[in-house]
């Protein structure tokens, strides 16, 4: 079985030529690539994934869609695979709208926005990373976080999430 390579980055987002193997502990003082993308439908709504049951990082869990790059992509690349894996959904390049680029603990997030619309049923899910998909409305998404449901992707984040997808209805 082979492994998946990710592509190692120093602390100003320049990759450093090294990689390391998926599920390995990054190393300190460097980083991997990751990507969230969140579909926004006309009624403001935000689609959401159940993450599967089987998965090792938070399963059972709400969360966007996304996950990391391997070696090689970039997060638009990265995005769009993200995308035709888990939901089914292939997107054209110009569709996504990168709402932010964060650096985070032992990655670099890029954030990316996409406007859809069509019913939760019309996706086919990745079983192996998604149980079930929802369009849900910021509100409805801050319960689940209160809740516990909802990945807490934290506060300053949720901000500029709809605070900069506003923009994009």
């Amino acid at each position: 079985m082979a492994h998946e390579l990710w592509d190692l980055y120093d602390a100003r987002g320049q990759k450093t030529g090294r990689t390391m193997i998926r599920g390995q502990e990054v190393p300190a003082g460097l980083y991997h690539l990751a990507v969230h993308i969140w579909p926004i439908n006309d009624k403001g709504e935000y689609l959401i994934q159940r993450r599967a049951p089987t998965v090792q990082w938070s399963p059972n869990l709400w969360a966007a869609t996304g996950g990391s790059a391997v070696s090689g992509e970039d997060a638009l690349s990265a995005g769009l695979r993200e995308l035709r894996e888990e939901l089914g959904y292939r997107a054209a390049a110009q569709e996504m709208a990168l709402l932010a680029h964060l650096r985070r603990s032992s990655s670099f997030c890029s954030v990316f926005t996409i406007s859809l619309n069509c019913d939760a049923s019309a996706f086919v899910l990745q079983k192996e990373e998604v149980s079930a998909v929802r369009w849900c409305s910021q509100a409805q998404i801050m319960r689940m976080v209160a809740d516990n449901a909802f990945y807490n992707y934290g506060d300053s984040y949720f901000r500029m999430l709809f605070a900069g997808s506003g923009s994009r209805r």
